[in-house]
């Protein structure tokens, strides 16, 4: 099972935006264990450093999906395959 989200707002704060994927994380641990979600977070409001830190604060932390600013997107991580 493959799953990936994107994340898209310009109107969200960066602590909104950690809640709301601390949430998606959580509900993942707990209804698929043995499965992992991407998440794609366009956050164009976000600074390059906000936007790692606030992925940096998610526990357990993503291994795959994509951080992108402003449309553009950095090499930091992979879709879910």
């Amino acid at each position: 099972m493959k799953i990936n989200i994107v994340v898209y707002s310009d109107d969200l704060t960066g602590e909104d935006v950690a809640l709301l994927l601390q949430g998606i994380r959580d509900c993942e641990q707990k209804s698929f264990p043995h499965k992992e979600i991407g998440v794609f977070l366009f956050a164009p409001a976000l600074t390059t450093p906000e936007a790692i830190e606030i992925m940096a604060r998610i526990k357990p932390p993503f291994t795959c999906g994509l951080l992108a600013l402003g449309g553009k997107p950095s090499e930091s991580a992979e879709p879910c395959s």
